[in-house]
């Protein structure tokens, strides 16, 4: 008798039966692959030979001898900084002004929306055509105007290739932020909106003091997923300048990518997403545990 009361019942089972599935995927697809990667870290290996060799902590060591993976992390936190200011701030930007009842509304937020939804690679092949430094959209633009001068080799010259790529990157990933942003807005009580206006604030107070505060859930949202696709930036930088010239684009990603199946150096490439996990989890991880305790405390006052 004691045996059976220690078994689950039947409504327990039927739970661990619809949990089962989810935590074998997540083990499978996510806590494996993790293990296996830094296990293979610690190894030297061409992805081809049936053995590999135990070599420790020499793949760490030796990325971070090398001046191509230092310009890497620099140019990841780089990313990380702009995906958080500049995509977030144009979209928040959209989204109050559409939210005023512009006319043409549907309309606009199908334009502001619609980079969003093309692939990666298109968008590499379309920004590769303008950024074309003879005969590219935004260099002829600049010749009819009279300013050909400023034409510049958009994806050839060191010093200019990121702000060419982070140019491409804010046109296609802006339509996120606006359209979460927009959908906060629209949910912001219209009470709150109203009794700010009867108390004689202005637009500007009205947004600073109202409606920005009450969209602290979507500013999580966006900076958070901001954050983490400018750590994982791959398809972008891959298609446009696989990371060069001179590996002056190259991230994390892109090295990764390059050790594995350009120089078959798994060992290195396995050390490079090893890091590449370290640094998301520093920059990330405590970035969305503060905003997560702001958005309890603005639920709470």
């Amino acid at each position: 008798m004691a045996l059976r009361s220690l078994m689950p019942n039947r409504t327990t089972r039927t739970h661990l039966a619809f949990l089962a599935l989810p935590v074998v995927l997540f083990v499978t697809f996510y806590i494996y692959p993790i293990i296996s990667s830094i296990h293979l870290s610690l190894h030297s290996w061409d992805g081809f030979s049936p053995a590999m060799r135990w070599v420790g902590l020499q793949n760490y060591a030796t990325l971070l001898s090398q001046p191509r993976f230092i310009n890497a992390v620099f140019n990841n936190i780089t990313w990380v900084v702009f995906m958080l200011v500049v995509p977030t701030g144009i979209g928040l930007l959209l989204a109050s002004l559409l939210d005023r009842g512009m006319r043409g509304e549907s309309i606009f937020r199908i334009i502001f929306f619609l980079p969003f939804t093309i692939p990666a690679v298109a968008v590499a092949a379309i920004w590769r055509w303008m950024y074309e430094p003879s005969n590219g959209l935004l260099t002829t633009v600049l010749n009819l105007i009279g300013l050909g001068g400023l034409s510049q080799n958009w994806l050839g010259d060191p010093n200019v290739v990121n702000f060419s790529l982070m140019g491409a990157v804010a046109w296609w990933t802006t339509g996120f932020a606006f359209l979460v942003f927009f959908a906060g807005l629209r949910n912001i009580p219209t009470e709150c909106i109203e009794a700010a206006r009867i108390e004689g604030a202005t637009p500007w107070q009205t947004f600073w003091k109202v409606s920005f505060p009450l969209l602290w859930p979507s500013t999580i949202i966006v900076l958070g997923m901001s954050a983490i696709d400018a750590m994982r930036l791959f398809d972008v930088v891959w298609a446009m300048t696989k990371g060069g010239p001179a590996y002056s684009s190259e991230v994390l990603a892109t090295q990764m990518y390059d050790l594995a199946f350009g120089r078959f150096s798994m060992g290195q490439a396995s050390a490079v997403a090893v890091y590449l996990l370290i640094i998301a989890a520093v920059v990330i991880m405590p970035y969305i545990y503060y905003m997560s305790n702001r958005v309890t405390e603005s639920e709470a006052e």
